[in-house]
């Protein structure tokens, strides 16, 4: 493998439009490089500077090279990765704006070898190299489903898949989740490159994080990229992060410092590093004599990894589209201040027009293929978000003329003026017939919590007959967190008792049969 060294050729210069530089700042080089490939198609192939005809294949600034011989499904996975870029760069290439001088914008040109000589270079593009399914989607949808001075932050995404290898893949109905690989906050990050004396600039290798199975490929981004888009540099260390920490600190105070929080005498201390959930960046920024090779940084600090999301819309009733209901984490550490979870913050922030990487990924979820058997189902909080899929497949299901089963939805929140999400799509679904809605809520009259499992209790006529009556065919789902999964269980268990005067072990093997046929299935966290 080798890196980019500078250069300056007329025939870059000449082929490249006068924004690429800028582009190439900005989107380190990810974009530029793969616009100028796309304009210098065209053309024959340059000749290949001095002494570079026999170079090595390479790929820039990150690259994604498949191997010979690789399966039509794995090359018609990575045509729609790459047509996904080539959308995108069509899009914002004249609107990027560097905020930079002009002779940081002139470095970027080290880039240029790999772009003008694409024949000898093979230049390639990918958003995340490291995920082999990940596909650029643009954000066509965003709004805030509570209110905005409420204490919750509940939101509706919604992303274009037409196009992408995942088009027929994102169907919140048929068992499969999106999943979603966040960015770190631009601006934290400047604060800590700032910090560290770090040129975001420069170009540093990322073979560490996403080798390539092609032999001789470099894969190249940027310091700002590889913070901003690979490294989770705001998560929460380990001490195995801190015993290779250690060896980087200059001054030996601190780097006995560093070395003691490892050991089981500073446990107390440690902990409460975690307890205040302090990051990669705060230990980095804390020791100042750390000297810290660029290249190290990916061995010191993990990946980014996937968030995954239960998908809220059926892709056969909305073509093209992938939708999912989110909720902004947060909690409070020990020193009082409100942290906030690295995805749910992505989503929250991500407007229409702008971009994320994902993929399908599979999900119990899955509704019943027979579209006439009655369906119940469990939504707690933004666990809503498969059953809204559902509704919208049978619906869907209906249109076109199927017979459609009954469909019983037992919802869960605090609130009903602040927590009743996409109240006027299900009213007009029920107000259709397509399904019947036991709302629970649990603090709209003071001093009376109703919780979703008194709502199933009075729906037990039904429950005994479509789900725990020999010959019946019925199927029960549940969605979201898992301490209420316990009590609607249980709940379940006391109307297999009370309907069908089954003894505890009697209504225990039912249960234990009903999941063991998938006709009982819960997905919680």
């Amino acid at each position: 493998a080798s890196t980019p060294a500078a250069m300056s050729s007329p025939a870059i210069s000449q082929q490249l439009p006068p924004w690429w530089p800028k582009a190439a700042a900005i989107a380190g080089g990810a974009a530029a490089s793969l616009l100028a490939l796309r304009l210098l198609s065209s053309s024959e192939g340059a000749a290949a500077p001095a002494g570079k005809a026999a170079a090595p294949k390479a790929a820039a600034p990150v690259a994604n090279g498949a191997a010979p011989g690789a399966d039509l499904a794995a090359k018609a996975v990575q045509e729609c990765q790459a047509e996904a870029v080539r959308k995108y760069v069509a899009e914002v290439g004249d609107k990027l704006s560097a905020g930079v001088g002009q002779s940081t914008l002139d470095s970027a040109g080290e880039l240029g070898k790999y772009l003008a000589f694409k024949d000898q270079y093979r230049t390639r593009f990918m958003a995340r190299p490291d995920v082999g399914e990940g596909q650029l989607l643009k954000v066509t949808d965003w709004y805030r489903l509570t209110p905005e001075d409420y204490d919750r932050t509940t939101f509706h995404v919604e992303v274009d898949v037409r196009g992408t290898s995942i088009e027929k893949l994102v169907n919140g109905a048929d068992g499969k989740a999106l999943s979603v690989y966040a960015t770190n906050d631009p601006a934290a990050v400047k604060k800590f490159l700032d910090a560290m004396g770090l040129d975001p600039f420069a170009l540093v290798s990322a073979e560490e994080i996403a080798p390539q199975e092609e032999e001789g490929t470099v894969v190249l981004t940027t310091v700002e990229k590889l913070f901003t888009q690979y490294l989770d540099l705001f998560g929460k260390p380990t001490r195995e992060f801190l015993k290779k920490l250690a060896p980087f600190a200059q001054d030996i105070l601190e780097k006995v410092k560093i070395a003691e929080l490892t050991l089981e005498r500073k446990t107390e201390e440690f902990q409460d590093r975690q307890a205040r959930a302090m990051t990669f960046a705060e230990y980095l920024m804390e020791f100042k004599s750390l000297k810290i090779p660029l290249d190290k940084y990916v061995e010191l600090i993990p990946t980014i990894k996937q968030r995954v999301y239960s998908i809220c819309s059926s892709s056969d009733y909305r073509p093209g589209k992938c939708q999912l209901l989110v909720v902004r984490e947060d909690w409070e550490a020990k020193d009082g201040k409100t942290k906030f979870g690295l995805c749910s913050s992505f989503l929250t922030f991500v407007r229409p027009g702008q971009y994320c990487v994902g993929h399908s990924t599979h999900s119990v979820m899955k509704i019943p293929d027979d579209t006439t058997v009655h369906i119940f189902m469990a939504g707690l909080g933004t666990g809503l978000a498969p059953f809204r899929a559902y509704v919208e497949q049978r619906k869907y299901q209906k249109d076109r003329g199927a017979k459609i089963g009954k469909m019983t939805l037992f919802f869960g929140g605090r609130y009903s003026k602040q927590e009743y999400y996409y109240q006027d799509e299900f009213d007009a679904h029920e107000k259709e017939g397509i399904v019947k809605c036991c709302n629970a809520w649990s603090r709209d009259v003071p001093g009376k919590k109703v919780y979703v499992q008194h709502k199933i209790k009075e729906e037990e006529d039904d429950i005994w007959e479509q789900l725990g009556k020999p010959g019946s065919k019925g199927y029960f789902f549940l969605c979201g967190s898992k301490q209420p999964e316990k009590d609607v269980y249980k709940t379940l268990l006391g109307i297999m008792q009370s309907k069908g005067n089954m003894s505890e072990s009697q209504a225990q093997a039912k249960m234990e049969e009903l999941q063991a046929a998938g006709r009982y299935v819960t997905e919680v966290y």
